[in-house]
């Protein structure tokens, strides 16, 4: 979704120009941090090994993040097909205070990248043939910083499908939120930043540890005045693993809502209409006003669903569509369950414990 300031300084031909022409003359440098990915980092490599991408003009970039596992011997044996592949580790001596967890990981990998466009997409992705040269092409403007773009959940599970359409809906509402010039979001498996710019914010290593390392790089590229491009395409949409249950999918959002709270006064907006719709319908209950409860339920369904469709149908997800019910109404019973997630400040990801400051 295209709209805000993005509009003011590119008009439609120029970008539409841009967005078509031939930029596989850049070099550029995929980052992909790994810990303990023994079971799905070899089918990431592989993917990006196939991509439409002159294999001289990218470099893949696999950080060895203190991995326990078989993730280093995987990679070493992948490199002997794949020359490109650059494997970087880190231990624990060489962790800074601002650098651990994945911060750490993508500042080592983004520290050893010669290209000056970095791609960043994480070991339990796959990715398209064409996400090299689709998400890179927007750096054809000098004045673009970073770039996002959509993920979607492989799967053929009912809670696989409902994971899918949430990715999709939560991408709509930060491309739609770049649209109007306001960084909401975007995910660290499917994003790319301008190395020179990333240096010019001081990297992870000056920006304000966060649990959620992607939005704390958008918020900085933004605020220091570069434009940020979400694309919605077929050809940079990637795919990654679902969350098996239940339990990790709430830590997961926790996770996720710990990092929101960086977003200031936005984040009370989002908790505020939330809670605004369920005030709305608990009040129609209790008054015994049914058709006013239904109300409240279709007006929250009907939003999401226009936020959704249009990327759906744009990247020809069409089998989701009949997922979509169910899928909006999870969404809506399962929010009033994070705000308590977030009483305990303490967060488990990867094996490592953080706990917001």
């Amino acid at each position: 979704m295209l709209g805000g300031s993005l509009f003011e300084n590119y008009k439609v031909g120029k970008l539409k120009k841009i967005l078509d022409s031939d930029n596989e003359s850049d070099f550029v440098s995929v980052i992909v941090p790994s810990r303990n990915e023994e079971s799905v980092i070899e089918e990431c490599i592989e993917s990006l090994n196939n991509s439409n991408y002159p294999k001289d003009k990218f470099e893949i970039i696999a950080v060895n993040d203190r991995s326990t596992d078989r993730t280093q011997e995987i990679l070493e044996k992948l490199q002997i097909s794949t020359p490109n592949l650059k494997i970087v580790k880190i231990s624990e001596n060489n962790l800074q205070s601002n650098l651990i967890g994945k911060q750490g990981a993508l500042d080592s990998g983004i520290r050893q990248a010669n290209g000056d466009i970095i791609l960043l997409t994480d070991a339990d992705c796959k990715v398209p043939p064409d996400w090299i040269k689709t998400i890179s092409k927007p750096y054809k403007s000098p004045n673009i910083g970073l770039v996002a773009s959509y993920t979607m959940v492989k799967g053929t599970s009912l809670f696989d499908n409902i994971q899918s359409l949430e990715w999709i809906l939560l991408c709509a509402m930060g491309s739609a939120g770049i649209g109007f010039n306001i960084p909401l979001g975007c995910y660290g498996n499917n994003m790319s930043v301008r190395k020179s710019f990333y240096n010019e914010v001081g990297g992870y290593e000056k920006i304000k540890f966060s649990v959620t390392e992607d939005l704390a790089l958008l918020l900085n590229i933004h605020k220091a005045g570069h434009k940020v491009h979400y694309l919605c395409d077929s050809g940079s949409c990637i795919k990654t693993r679902p969350i098996g249950s239940f339990k990790d999918y709430i830590s997961q959002h926790k996770r996720w809502s710990f990092g929101g709270l960086d977003l200031g006064w936005i984040a009370p907006v989002f908790v505020i209409t939330t809670l605004s719709i369920w005030i709305g319908l608990v009040c129609s209950l209790i008054i015994g006003n049914v058709p006013l409860a239904i109300g409240f339920i279709f007006l929250r369904l009907l939003g999401d669903a226009i936020i959704m469709f249009q990327p759906l149908v744009k990247l020809r997800q069409y089998k989701l569509i009949k997922y979509m019910p169910i899928a909006l109404l999870f969404f809506m019973l399962y929010e009033p369950i994070i705000p308590f997630t977030l009483i305990n400040s303490k967060i488990i990801w990867k094996g490592q414990t953080f706990k917001r400051k």
